[in-house]
């Protein structure tokens, strides 16, 4: 979610300065041309036979359960060395996490027309291999919400004026945006903006491709992020009579042209990611919307539409919601989107309810990124309440109360990775989920389609139960007690003690069918 609290603003660094001419002029230093190695898949979309759609990488199921590190606020803003964000990754590691969010901006890759700078991204590359983590990478470029900042696109490409919308509001043109630069409306589709951007996008992920060639070909990056929530502009920017934003000559610009601009945009971006050496699924976001329909603000635009766009594999959602219920409704929604991996791409750390939002998105097949791992410090001193502390973890990097409930049912999650990817919901028992805090005391009585299980726990454990159909996987975040039955378990045992946060797998042959009853596990509805 963008931040409107015009406060005290960072300055963007100074990037590339190279020798002085005689002339005076700063000299550019030549980017080296890096050799253009055969294209890897990475990651790709794959479904089960029973038809759920999950996130394959390298050849496997994987969930993704990740965290944001705003490392363009901590570059910009709070000024922070590379060494100073290497604890970042650490804590995300220590968090159980399998993955990170983390935005490379155009600008900070390309300060300069041609000139290309991989520093950022070889220490965002560098940090996650050291502690085991996964990249979704942010690509923060021309359309930030509906808006375009000084300090994400560089400014040649908008020398044109063509290139830029116009606004006649009574809003100052170029206002400061305390975190991002100077905001305007950009035509995200114009030709000359889509040329230079393709080409950037070309070059870094040609550039991951070669660091990962020479640092082991542990392919880091899984996904690409393409822009930021792209519904702002026809959903809410259009609209703003403050801004009254126009096309160059002065006439309203539709919501259909505003769709179309902004989906072409990340069309071309995403084929060029497909195109590049390094091949990974490519996924845009969408803020505040309950469903991949049509958005409340407008009704020439939907959700729908860039999931059929060639260069976009998923659409995602940041619900920003903090229960149980509509947690659930929201990923049933995108689930409905066939061939579609429904992921909640952000929802705000700071909800103390995220352990069970975790969990519920989890046993309903979506994967869930937290918004943010620690809110950066220069936002915790300048942006109001709730963005001035975000975080799973408070800015400090320390713990929140329910932070240790958080890693404990991700190391459950991220341990049993592949059977939480492919495991159905009919057969994914999500325990102590049915309020958006666990009980103290609980037990469940409940089916998956082949076996009947009684669980009960007196800890205010949260935890999981999955029938894989020859074996049974469980985990609970404290200790628990589960009944299996309808069936013959391995070793004739059907009532297992289990240590909390640890992972116990046991073989199981069903006698006979059941109608699952796991639905009912989730929430109230």
């Amino acid at each position: 979610m963008t931040f409107l609290a015009f406060l005290p603003s960072c300055s963007c660094s100074e990037e590339g300065k190279g020798p002085v001419t005689p002339g005076g002029k700063p000299e550019e230093p030549e980017t080296p041309v890096e050799e253009v190695l055969p294209q890897i898949e990475v990651s790709r979309i794959a479904k089960t036979a029973e038809g759920k759609v999950y996130l394959e990488v390298d050849g496997k199921p994987f969930p993704l359960f990740g965290a944001q590190i705003r490392v363009d606020v901590f570059k910009n803003c709070d000024k922070l060395t590379d060494a100073q964000i290497e604890p970042y990754f650490q804590k995300a590691a220590q968090l159980n996490l399998n993955c990170v969010q983390v935005p490379i901006t155009w600008k900070g890759m390309e300060p300069s027309e041609g000139k290309y700078d991989f520093a950022w991204m070889d220490m965002i590359l560098e940090y996650a291999v050291k502690y085991g983590l996964k990249v979704e990478l942010l690509w923060f470029s021309t359309n930030m919400i509906g808006d375009s900042y000084t300090w994400f696109v560089p400014g040649y490409p908008l020398k044109n004026l063509d290139t830029r919308l116009l606004r006649k509001g009574t809003l100052e043109y170029d206002y400061l945006h305390n975190l991002y630069g100077y905001t305007y409306n950009a035509v995200f589709n114009h030709p000359d903006i889509l040329k230079a951007e393709t080409a950037a996008v070309t070059a870094l992920f040609n550039h991951i491709r070669n660091w990962d060639a020479a640092h082991g070909e542990t392919h880091p990056v899984i996904t690409c992020q393409l822009h930021n929530e792209i519904d702002g502009l026809v959903r809410w920017r259009i609209t703003d009579e403050k801004l009254n934003i126009c096309k160059r000559d002065g006439t309203k610009l539709t919501e259909a042209e505003a769709w179309e601009m902004s989906l072409d945009a990340v069309d071309a971006v995403g084929k060029a990611v497909k195109n590049s050496p390094y091949k990974v699924v490519t996924r845009v976001n969408y803020t505040s919307c309950t469903s991949p329909g049509v958005f409340p603000q407008c009704t020439q635009a939907k959700g729908s539409d860039a999931f059929y766009r060639e260069g976009v594999d998923i659409v995602s959602v940041d619900p920003y919601m903090s229960d149980v219920n509509s947690i659930a409704s929201v990923v049933k929604a995108f689930t409905e989107l066939k061939g579609n991996y429904p992921l909640i791409a952000e929802n705000r750390g700071g909800y103390d309810t995220t352990p069970s939002l975790i969990l519920t998105a989890a046993a309903l097949g979506a994967g869930y990124d937290i918004y943010d791992l620690a809110t950066s410090k220069f936002i915790h001193d300048n942006n109001g309440v709730p963005w001035g502390e975000e975080g799973v973890l408070n800015y400090d990097l320390m713990d929140r109360p329910y932070t240790p409930k958080v890693r404990s049912i991700l190391k459950g999650l991220t341990e049993a990775a592949e059977d939480v990817a492919l495991t159905s919901k009919e057969n994914f028992v999500a325990f102590n989920v049915n309020k958006d805090y666990p009980d103290d005391s609980r037990t469940l009585i409940v089916n998956t389609t082949g076996a009947s299980l009684t669980i009960n726990s007196s800890n205010g454990a949260l935890g999981f139960v999955l029938d894989r159909g020859d074996n049974i996987v469980m985990y609970f975040t404290a200790p628990a007690t589960v009944v299996i039955e309808n069936g013959s378990v391995e070793g004739g045992k059907k009532t297992f003690s289990l240590e909390g946060e640890k992972l116990t797998r046991v073989g199981f042959t069903s006698s006979k069918p059941l109608t699952s009853t796991t639905a009912s596990c989730i929430g109230s509805n």
